[in-house]
């Protein structure tokens, strides 16, 4: 049997993507536990009322949807199966217990935020118990489909290999399949096993995998309720919608969800289409122990850079949910969501850029690792231009934003400031405005900082504007 070392050292060889998917599995992790957070968040921010309570229960499942790959960070041995046995019950129970949670939260979305067409919906006496209701209800939909054929993972096995041996099979639930032989046969006719590796390979029941494929088009519908609550809002004839929620904010984190979303089951058609078949995690155990060639690598990556999708699309929807529902309650809230996503997009730039240069680098020359330290130094050399561009990118995902006291401050501030020097006169002044609209000591501090950096960019933009205007008038020498 394989020791817990060893997984670890095989999860992070270049074999492995350097550790893509033990990275992933991790990031799946953070993910679940932010979503948390951030929905106790949402609740504290109105324990009373109904519509936080009604996202913060879809943020805990959407934390669940994306970290359906967490059992990956433990030892996935066959010394450690007690503990997968314990563990399955997530991937498998806990997972679409939230899919199908979520599916009916989604068609909740007219009872919260009212649609023209489906305004019998928007009651008040159903908004008071439907955030309840629709996990009660996932919960027992999976409990009693749970055990149907269409649904009902029945078997699964450990294929064991030891370097130059034949594959083998030991059952881990179930009983042994013929599918399972041919799937055996399948490294064996290769020449046996080319590394010590110990997988698992189970049956994939067409339900689980139309749930699962489905939420991008329940996702899609969630999108157009929205769309109408917001077109209803615009026309006057919504006028509760923007109490709760920032209709721009809770449309770019569906729009964004709903993308990545549809780019994932575009990216399973392609590899799929490559491949010549329907792709399963039992390719992705022959593209990675067997003899892959260059074209089966390449496949190897995009399957795993798809399972970063389905994570990385949750996470945004739910900062697009947290800064829509608590924008008017928790300050700096703008600043904060926009350095967390930008710090996200450039680590995750940074991890596929080092991967896809070392497999190209190892295609070249044969060694993959001096590919990827030359991407990763290069990054850092570009560091710069790189987060501006993608701060340029967050502000127009979430734009800062000010309550109406905030606002006067400001406008009293920018007024102090218009010599750029404030007197002890004007900081009184400021000092007694700030207090009668009740904001203290921190807020003001950074809505000085947030308008003094404004003003640094509006200089420096001067400053570049009039040097190129003075080359522009600069006559060109006479030959």
């Amino acid at each position: 049997m394989r020791t817990v070392r060893e997984y670890y050292v095989d999860a992070f060889n270049a074999e492995s993507l350097f550790g893509f998917r033990m990275i992933i599995s991790a990031s799946s992790l953070l993910i679940l536990l932010y979503c948390l957070g951030l929905s106790a968040l949402v609740w504290r921010a109105n324990s009373k009322g109904y519509e936080n309570k009604f996202m913060s229960v879809l943020l805990v499942c959407e934390g669940i949807k994306a970290s359906f790959i967490i059992a990956q960070l433990t030892p996935y041995i066959r010394r450690y199966e007690w503990l997968q046995d314990i563990l399955w019950h997530w991937t498998i129970d806990v997972f679409f217990m939230a899919h199908i949670t979520a599916v009916i939260m989604y068609l909740c979305i007219p009872i919260y935020y009212r649609l023209n067409r489906l305004s019998f919906m928007n009651k008040q006496a159903i908004k008071k118990h439907a955030w309840y209701i629709a996990p009660a209800l996932g919960i027992t939909i999976w409990f009693l489909i749970r055990t149907l054929p269409f649904f009902y993972v029945s078997d699964a096995t450990w294929i064991v290999c030891e370097e130059g041996k034949d594959a083998e099979l030991d059952i881990w639930f179930g009983e042994e399949q013929d599918w399972m032989n041919e799937e055996i046969d399948k490294f064996n006719e290769e020449g046996g096993c080319a590394a010590n590796f110990e997988a698992t390979i189970t049956t994939q029941p067409p339900g689980l995998w139309l749930i699962a494929l489905g939420s991008p088009l329940v996702s899609l519908l969630a999108l157009l309720f929205i769309r109408s609550s917001i077109k209803s809002y615009n026309e006057g004839d919504n006028p509760d919608f923007s109490k709760s929620l920032t209709s721009r904010s809770l449309y770019i984190g569906f729009l964004g969800k709903v993308i990545l979303l549809l780019f994932w089951l575009g990216l399973l058609i392609f590899i799929s289409a490559v491949n010549g078949d329907q792709v399963t995690f039992v390719d992705e155990t022959l593209w990675r122990y067997g003899n892959p060639d260059f074209t089966e690598r390449m496949l190897y990556f995009l399957w795993i850079f798809s399972l970063t999708i389905t994570p990385a699309a949750i996470a945004f929807e739910a900062m697009m949910f947290v800064h829509a529902t608590l924008k008017d309650t928790v300050f700096g809230i703008d600043n904060n969501l926009r350095k967390t996503f930008s710090t996200a997009v450039f680590t995750g730039i940074g991890v596929i850029s080092f991967i896809i240069g070392s497999e190209l680098m190892e295609s070249v020359i044969g060694y993959g690792a001096a590919g990827g330290v030359f991407v990763g130094v290069s990054l850092l050399a570009v560091r710069k231009p790189i987060l501006i561009i993608i701060d340029k990118a967050s502000t127009r995902f979430i734009p800062s934003t000010h309550t109406e006291e905030e606002t006067a401050y400001l406008e009293a501030y920018a007024t102090a400031m218009e010599d750029r020097i404030i007197t002890d006169e004007e900081r009184k002044l400021l000092t007694t405005v700030a207090t009668a609209y009740g904001l203290n000591e921190k807020i003001v501090n950074q809505l000085e900082e947030e308008y003094n950096a404004r003003l640094q960019e509006e200089d420096a933009q001067k400053t570049v504007d009039v040097g190129l205007s003075e080359e522009e008038d600069t006559p060109e020498p006479l030959n």
